[in-house]
């Protein structure tokens, strides 16, 4: 199992002594890039566009999603 933990720097010893005593290993990529700078700019423009939307109310709650699928299909 791969996990990704973004922490500032100065807890970066804590986190290899934890990793230490549950003997797991662990890495630090200084060089990694943000994943925002890899994402293709349409995708960007509809995760801020839905951010917007979330902001002013503008969604519907997961209950009232599945309740409209699990009709219009008869499930």
């Amino acid at each position: 199992m791969k996990v990704v933990i973004e922490a500032k720097e100065e807890y970066k010893n804590m986190l290899q002594e934890i990793a230490t005593a549950i003997k797991a290993k662990i890495t630090f990529d200084e060089n990694e890039e943000d994943f925002w700078l890899q994402l293709p700019d349409h995708v960007k423009a509809g995760i801020l566009e839905s951010h917007e939307q979330f902001k002013q109310g503008q969604f519907s709650s997961h209950e009232d999603v599945m309740s409209k699928y699990k009709s219009k299909y008869n499930l």
